[in-house]
């Protein structure tokens, strides 16, 4: 939100060529985000006091030198964040609603002034049509540079998907009729639970605005489609469901799956943060053989909280401390992975082979990272302190826990907490 308060400054400046009816279409893009954005996920009090910022640094820029054009513009763009807080604090997007009458009635006079001087414009020359494919590849090319190997085989597997879905979109001249039946379809194909659209939707709208921010497209429509009142449905499996699964990976025949299956039930790590480990990543820290969850190198985690160590339990759903260290001693080097799968095949391998076997009546809410959920029961139902299980989890960081009790004291504790919830339940 901040980022679209402060785009009409940027754009002046990025742009200082830019023509009036240019202007007043980047404006109007603007003012149409502010209008379709759903308000309480939007607009808290941060964002609102941003939107002063930004006002108060345009009228800074005011104050340099800038031709009419561009004075035209902060005015107009004052007025756009004005609508924007009027929203908030009135309910309804009259004021916004105006603005963008005004911006068109102005690109309409522009219009007619240029044919009044030159005749008619005119019809486009005939192109090729603008594929998100084309976008996307665009699109990497420059954001490459930025991007972890994880998060780009993230943003690929969404983007594949995608590409599937718009063909036949335009988008140089696509609709918001088009982007919502695109969504429909996405949720009609009975492929993807209404979470994962979503999620897919967010990679659609950074292209798309990208795209819009650098002059490929002359209009967005992605925003505001998600699919709202969604909830996640995962579950914990109950005593007897998880009993099952354990019975099913301990009998892979795989070692590699039969140990990530196991480590992955007794920490709770999520699916990613356990297919980056490197044999690098396996550390004995105060007598206590620990997985190093971190972003060093070409991983990639989910926020800074998510940086940890945990502890491994021996004898905790079968799993063996000699086992994994023997498997771990025979990797050839430092940097070898642990497990030898990425994500989508370690996922894949638990949710079509362990659980269809596992719990053949199973419901969609228990997949894979109902494991994590699992492991937040069993802290709960141990007594666990909720600040410890979210060390383990990485929901809070363990900054705070190793500042105030030293590293080895922190994973004595983490160890502590977790025989109790693996071992004693």
């Amino acid at each position: 939100m901040n980022h679209l308060a402060m785009t009409a400054k940027a754009f002046l400046l990025d742009s200082p060529t830019a023509t009036s009816s240019e202007l007043n279409e980047h404006l109007r893009g603007i003012a149409l985000s502010f209008l379709t954005q759903q308000v309480q996920d939007y607009w808290h009090g941060l964002e609102v006091d941003q939107l002063g910022d930004a006002a108060a640094d345009l009228r800074t820029l005011a104050q340099g030198e800038l031709n009419i054009n561009q004075q035209v513009h902060i005015v107009k763009a004052l007025e756009v964040l004005k609508a924007a807080q009027a929203r908030v604090n009135q309910g309804h997007g009259a004021e916004l609603l105006s603005v963008m009458d005004q911006l068109d009635s102005a690109k309409d006079d522009s219009v007619r002034n240029l044919e009044g001087d030159q005749g008619p414009s005119p019809k486009e020359s005939t192109q090729e049509p603008l594929t998100f494919e084309s976008l996307s590849e665009m699109y990497f090319k420059e954001h490459a540079v930025n991007l972890k190997p994880a998060s780009v085989r993230d943003i690929q597997s969404a983007h594949k998907a995608l590409k599937l879905f718009t063909v036949g979109i335009d988008w140089r001249t696509h609709t918001r009729a088009e982007v919502s039946a695109m969504r429909d379809s996405m949720r009609g194909s009975g492929r993807y639970a209404d979470a994962t659209v979503n999620k897919m939707m967010a990679k659609l709208c950074a292209v798309m605005n990208w795209a819009f921010q650098n002059g490929h497209i002359k209009h967005d429509y992605t925003k505001g489609l998600k699919v709202k009142g969604v909830k996640s449905v995962r579950r914990a499996y109950t005593a007897d469901e998880l009993s099952k699964v354990v019975d099913r990976v301990t009998t892979e025949r795989e070692p590699h799956k039969r140990l990530f299956g196991l480590v992955a039930t007794i920490t709770g790590a999520r699916a990613g943060e356990l297919t980056q480990l490197t044999k690098g990543d396996v550390v004995e820290e105060a007598g206590h053989l620990c997985i190093d969850i971190n972003e060093n190198g070409d991983k990639s985690i989910k926020n800074a909280a998510s940086a940890r160590l945990v502890p491994l339990t021996d004898g905790a759903m079968g799993f063996s401390l000699t086992e994994f260290r023997e498997w771990v001693a025979a990797l050839p080097s430092s940097d070898s992975l642990v497990f030898g799968m990425s994500r989508d095949i370690a996922s894949q391998w638990f949710n079509r082979e362990v659980l269809p076997q596992a719990l053949p009546d199973r419901t969609v809410d228990l997949v894979l990272h109902s494991l994590r959920h699992t492991m937040a029961t069993l802290f709960k139902q141990a007594g666990v302190a909720e600040s410890l299980a979210g060390d383990v989890l990485g929901h809070s960081g363990q900054g705070i826990t190793f500042g105030l009790y030293g590293r080895a004291k922190a994973v004595d504790q983490m160890a502590e907490g977790l025989a109790k919830a693996l071992l004693e339940s």
